[in-house]
């Protein structure tokens, strides 16, 4: 298997081609970045940032690159040892008429060889089309609908959008414009239909006659609604108002994303065709490993992954983005390597948060916002929520699927039997199980009990109706087990939605106890990890998915892994936090504006402001306009006071201009930057033992693009802003010809200037440098937790890797507010307590890769030894 020894997450966009790709290649292999992770790079939507709404899984995007330029990129790695790691998405394709398949379906319909490869119940015929901006007859009243021709052939156009019209228009247009011939030409079998219409728009553009009879049909078609509708008529697709999706929806979509129609890859044929392209450039050694984007939308991701591992061969490295609660654990029987890395990114998260602040912070922020429902209630609020006024048609369909598959009967068609199956859906305490055959497994079993007894607390009333309902996914009622399996999978498909959108994207930005938890894959439920559990988790993700990756930044996060370390802080100056809270809450009432947002809406702008805030401690123009983008996202997303579906831009201004009202504010700024540059120095110890951690710890380290580099960004499109390599590879020049007898100075300036950046790359550097030249030893060696002695046990992480007679030894520290001052440097006090002694069996020398400096074993190691020069230790016994 081509293992990564560590990955660089690059977002290939139209922004950032191949061409562009290959001018950082060697940057990145000196940097010791083993693999390229790409963003999906398949055809898709013109202009994607993205690149998930994928049109032609076919074909490379043009506009990132051409095939023979990422062949040359491929052969680069190949000499220089690298590797390839591709993000695929076999949920979801672009609902767009530049789907080459969707617009084979819109033209022939039930005639098209795709008409069954995506997720649409074709039982009205018609697949709806939920991109216009009104109801359909304010629509055409308005003459916003039009039909036109163009090379690819006649489609309905809606200012951008543009969908295909079906094969059977043809001959009522031609009809219009008295053209019997092709009429008649258009009135047979399908069989030929690509020839059939090349040599139509052929001829309309070589005949000028042909061309202008059209465009005279065209005309009096548009000038009439009774004759657009006749057009509309013969479609297989009917454009509707995009609102239409939350009561009533006919193909399964991506979240609630009208734009992105889900795939039936359950189906072999689908799995088949979607995969040629992919497998192609696998068998070609182009790509080295895959990513699986959103596992849990596929009906049967077990019988994915099986089918995937059988067409890639044993020895495949595959990963799947997938979100795990915090004590849920991945099936070990999965034929994956492990999953993108969310899970470690809550450890990680959680081990720098004191959780000896946790009461602390609670009876604070129920103070600053008295809130009448725990977090746990507030979720399965939001889900419910989510599914009766987002998901409404996806809900109904569920609700009716459960008739057609005589599951429910007539006398149980009514209101407390759906709200039942809404407060079961919404009370999973997963994103998913992954139910494989009747009876199911006890793990499953357990989490179905506990989404039923979630419900029944919500809903007393209720009971009988949950009891069916448990009894049917349990496959325990007197139904047809085969339909009773149907249903459970089908459900399945939705709970996870039913959660991301419920919880990461709308609970996530109303619940602001400490906001760096608010985070994909984390829970700000959870309050803290203590070292002895971390370690716990590193010993099982060892035994259980020692490759799996080790992410702290990816495109979907909320916030940059280095402002989630500034916010984590906070756990540690609680009390002077919440005073200095109470002293901003009195200088925004004193301040010379007339709108205020809510007390919650102000906690989660002040801590946004301690996590993104400039290092320079000044902010321009830029920086103000970034942060009214996200606090507008942060709005509709909490969808308390505005939404996506109802956006109250009077409000958002509003905020927009408390945020520059405070931003101007003398009093705030007194107050706010020196407590901001305290919290700023201690963020940077945390984000070094980030750093060193996602490299040696168990798993395979992840470097988001740019972020050798301070992270302060907020949620995307902020985090896929262009990174500046030529600064990179300058900083990156500098430390890798750095001079032994430098070093010391060298790291004294790092400290004194990190506002750089330079010291968290030299952090980086070093330990990657490590895991590339020796990857067996963190591949496969041994995870030895290291006691500490006391007072520093519980504020110093310490471990080793071990392979044979190759050893490192990590220490970071984690508590930092105690053990360093704003200098970066040991406090006195602490400089000759002693850290750990190791037992006589280890090796008897080591050196320090940060400063050069050697240990010996015999000796009893001093904050001093350790941290004194560097704030984080790596030590290795082969030097």
């Amino acid at each position: 298997m081509k293992c990564p020894a560590s990955t660089y997450r690059i977002q290939l966009s139209p922004e950032f081609t191949f061409e562009d790709l290959k001018g950082i290649l060697d940057y990145l292999e000196q940097l010791g970045a083993s693999t390229i992770y790409s963003a999906p790079f398949f055809k898709a939507r013109k202009g994607s940032t993205h690149g998930y709404d994928i049109t032609d899984p076919f074909l490379l995007n043009p506009e990132i690159g051409k095939l023979e330029t990422f062949k040359v990129i491929g052969e680069w790695l190949r000499k220089n040892k690298m590797s390839w790691l591709q993000d695929i998405v076999p949920n979801h394709m672009a609902y767009d008429g530049s789907n080459k398949w969707l617009k084979n379906i819109l033209e022939l319909g039930p005639e098209s060889p795709y008409y069954g490869y995506f997720d649409i119940d074709w039982q009205e015929e018609k697949v709806m089309a939920p991109f216009l901006g009104d109801p359909l007859d304010e629509v055409l009243q308005n003459k916003e609908l039009t039909i036109s021709l163009n090379k690819s052939g006649f489609s309905l156009k809606y200012y951008d959008n543009a969908y295909p019209l079906s094969a059977r228009s043809y001959g009522a247009i031609f009809a219009e414009a008295d053209q019997k011939d092709w009429q008649e030409k258009f009135s047979g079998q399908r069989q030929n239909w690509k020839e059939l219409k090349t040599s139509f728009l052929k001829e309309v553009q070589e005949n000028e006659d042909l061309k202008d009879s059209i465009a005279a049909a065209i005309r009096k078609i548009n000038a009439t609604e009774a004759e657009l509708k006749k057009i509309l008529k013969l479609q297989y697709f009917e454009p509707v108002h995009w609102k239409k999706t939350e009561e009533k929806i006919n193909y399964r979509r991506f979240f609630t994303i009208n734009g992105l129609i889900c795939l039936k890859m359950e189906k072999q044929e689908v799995f088949r065709t979607y995969h040629g392209f992919i497998k192609e450039l696998v068998d070609e050694g182009l790509i080295n490993g895959l990513r699986i984007d959103h596992i849990d939308g596929l009906f049967d991701p077990p019988g994915y992954l099986e089918h995937l591992r059988e067409m890639v061969g044993k020895d495949y490295y595959i990963i799947i983005e997938k979100i795990l609660e915090w004590d849920e654990k991945l099936p070990k029987h999965w034929p994956v390597q492990g999953t993108s890395g969310y899970g470690f990114l809550a450890e990680v998260n959680q081990l720098f948060t004191q959780s000896n602040a946790d009461e602390l912070f609670t009876e604070n922020y129920h103070n600053i916002n008295p809130v009448k429902e725990e977090y746990e209630d507030l979720v399965y609020h939001q889900k419910l929520f989510i599914l009766w006024e987002r998901m409404g048609g996806e809900f109904n369909n569920l609700w009716q699927l459960a008739f057609q598959l005589e599951l429910l009967t007539s006398k149980e068609n009514n209101t407390n039997h759906k709200n039942a199956l809404g407060a079961f859906l919404a009370a999973f305490p997963v994103y998913r199980i992954y139910p494989e055959e009747f009876p199911l497994k006890k793990k499953q079993k357990k989490i179905i009990e506990q989404a039923y007894q979630t419900a029944l607390e919500h809903g007393q009333h209720l009971e009988a109706e949950l009891g069916l309902l448990k009894e049917l996914f349990l496959g325990e009622a007197n139904k047809d087990r085969e339909n009773m399996f149907h249903f459970l999978q089908r459900c399945q498909q939705y709970t996870g939605p039913l959660a991301a959108k419920g919880v990461e994207d709308t609970t996530f930005y109303i619940f602001n106890r400490l906001i760096s938890h608010n985070e994909v894959g984390d829970s700000p439920e959870n309050f803290g990890l203590s070292v002895p559990g971390f370690h716990q988790r590193m010993e099982m993700r060892l035994n259980d998915f020692p490759l799996s990756i080790n992410a702290t930044a990816t495109h979907d996060t909320k916030r940059g892994e280095d402002a989630r370390m500034r916010i984590n802080v906070l756990s540690e100056l609680g009390r002077e936090w919440f005073k200095k809270v109470e002293e901003w809450k009195g200088i925004c009432e004193d301040m010379d504006q007339e709108f205020s947002p809510d007390m919650n809406e102000r906690y989660f702008i002040f801590q946004m402001l301690i996590g993104s805030f400039p290092f320079e401690l000044e902010f321009g123009q830029e920086f103000v306009e970034r942060s009214e983008a996200y606090l507008q996202k942060a709005l509709r997303e909490a969808k308390v006071h505005s939404s996506w579906a109802e956006p109250n831009t009077d409000y958002e201004t509003a905020v927009f201009d408390f945020l520059k009202c405070l931003l101007r504010e003398e009093k705030f700024l007194s107050s706010f930057l020196p407590f901001q540059k305290k919290v700023m120095a201690y963020g940077v110890l945390k984000s070094l033992g980030q750093c060193l951690i996602k490299v040696t710890a168990p798993g395979i380290p992840d470097i988001y693009q740019g972020t050798e580099l301070w992270d302060l960004s907020y949620v995307d499109p902020d985090n896929r802003r262009p990174v500046d390599y030529e600064l990179r590879k300058k900083y990156l020049s500098e430390i890798s010809g750095l001079g032994l007898e430098d070093t010391r100075e060298y790291l004294q300036n790092l400290k004194k200037r990190y506002s750089s950046g330079k010291i968290k790359m030299y952090c980086l550097f070093k330990a990657l440098k490590e895991r590339r030249q020796f990857p067996g030893v963190f591949e496969q060696g041994e995870y030895l937790a290291l006691k500490l002695k006391e007072p520093l046990r519980d504020k110093v992480l310490a471990y080793v890797r071990k392979f044979q007679d190759h050893w490192y030894l990590a220490v970071v520290p984690v508590m930092v507010t105690d053990l360093f001052n704003e200098q970066l440097q040991p406090k006195e006090q602490f400089l000759d307590e002693p850290v750990l002694e190791l037992p006589n069996e280890f090796p008897g020398n080591w050196k320090n890769l940060y400063t050069e400096e050697i240990l010996e074993t015999s000796e009893k190691w001093t904050v001093n030894q350790l941290f004194g020069s560097y704030p984080v230790v790596l030590l290795t016994n082969k030097y």
